[in-house]
């Protein structure tokens, strides 16, 4: 679910290296945005209910988190090309979990997977980046990766509606998605054969080791209760986030069935602005400031997520939903350089305030899936839209209250 958290720079990569690794990453995505999209759906026409769904989504974040305090403390060697093999293994196997059984212990199990191949994915983008170039150069590197991951994102959806449209579950539309994951896997090796030249003195992506976890808990505690603001739009703007990619598939599909207009164009809809908002944002945030940008952005998205439980033209429905999404896209970047102000004032916790702000993204991306469930489960999709609306809008205004200006 890292798309949920992409800030967009101008690429300015010519080095191949990072031309092959960006193509992997950008059939990988594509992959896993089908995961994202067909699972919700696959799993509901199994005849599990929305709610049961959400909670097996949002256990993916759990295994995740699972992963890595715990199993990655294991794995000494963090390698990329170690990394994105596990990824690229775990990954294929998923489809066939998601097709080849219908109980709630076998979409649990895929959940997991999903979990864990997404985190070595995570880190083996990490270590790539740290290990083969400098670190004047990380930003727009780290810019050029994301370039080929959003555009895969933005695909998904559309092709996922196709794949529904075409294929009935089972072998053919495990073919079908492993298409994108084996051309992933050409570009790995690719990767694997063709020489990089690779730092000598960078040992790997430190991770982060749970036997301190006791140890810092005093300091956790600061920091939480200083950025608690700014932790809490963290978690308000991930929960929603997993929240539609829970049901928003499925309303989705229903828009589209209902008005002869290709399923995937609602939720293509909320995957596109995140690639239009990289030139504009950081003019907004040095004009509004990064704490207000955040909190504008995150209360209008969330108004116009409140109308659409209230409206049935398709048209109108996608205009909402880009719109939405439009105002997150500028509120994600805001809130990570709030985090990035407050690194550089203290740079003694600095491993505090990420580790804190990475369990406030993960309990949002727990807490989205099945909170979600239950709203689109007793509330219908559309007014589970206008529920979440009304959250962040709530919230956003009680911070507009309280938020001092030591945060901004």
């Amino acid at each position: 679910m890292a798309f949920r958290r992409l800030q967009y720079y101008i690429p300015n990569a010519k080095n191949p290296k990072f031309f092959y690794v960006g193509l992997l990453i950008f059939f990988f995505v594509i992959f896993d945005g089908l995961i994202m999209y067909l699972a919700p759906v696959i799993m509901t026409n199994a005849g599990i209910s929305v709610s049961l769904m959400g909670i097996i989504v949002g256990s993916s974040s759990i295994a995740g988190m699972i992963l890595d305090f715990f199993l990655c403390g294991v794995l000494k060697i963090t390698h990329y090309r170690r990394m994105f093999l596990l990824m690229l293994i775990l990954a294929g196997s998923c489809p066939f979990f998601l097709f080849g059984g219908t109980t709630v212990t076998i979409y649990f199990i895929l959940s997991a997977m999903w979990g864990f191949y997404y985190d070595f994915y995570n880190v083996g983008t990490l270590d790539f980046v740290e290990r083969t170039d400098d670190p004047e150069k990380h930003v727009s590197n780290f810019g050029f990766l994301r370039s080929f991951e959003g555009a895969g994102y933005l695909l998904a959806p559309f092709i996922g509606s196709i794949v529904l449209l075409l294929f009935h579950p089972g072998p053919q539309m495990i073919i079908a998605l492993l298409i994108p994951l084996f051309i992933a896997f050409l570009f790995y090796i690719i990767i694997k054969l063709r020489p990089i030249v690779e730092k000598k003195e960078y040992d790997g992506v430190t991770r982060k080791n749970p036997l301190t976890f006791l140890k810092e808990m005093a300091l956790w505690e600061k920091v939480g209760i200083f950025l608690f603001p700014v932790l809490l739009l963290t978690l308000v703007i991930n929960l929603i986030d997993a929240a539609i990619w829970t049901f928003g598939p499925i309303f989705s599909e229903q828009v589209g069935t209902i008005n002869g207009i290709s399923g995937g164009a609602f939720m293509t809809a909320y995957t596109l602005p995140p690639i239009l908002v990289g030139a504009i944002v950081g003019t907004i945030a040095s004009k509004f400031g990064n704490i207000h940008t955040a909190q504008w952005a995150i209360a209008l998205g969330s108004v116009f997520l409140v109308f659409i439980g209230y409206v049935t033209s398709p048209l109108i429905l996608i205009i909402l939903m880009f719109s939405s999404s439009f105002c997150f896209a500028i509120g994600w970047p805001a809130i990570n350089a709030i985090y990035t102000q407050h690194v550089k004032k203290a740079s003694a916790r600095r491993k505090e305030i990420e580790t804190v702000q990475d369990l406030f993204t993960n309990f949002g991306d727990v807490a989205g899936p099945i909170i979600g469930g239950y709203m689109a489960q007793y509330l219908g999709f559309s007014y589970a839209f206008t529920a979440l609306g009304i959250m962040g809008v709530v919230v956003s205004v009680i911070l507009f209250i309280v938020t001092p200006k030591t945060v901004a």
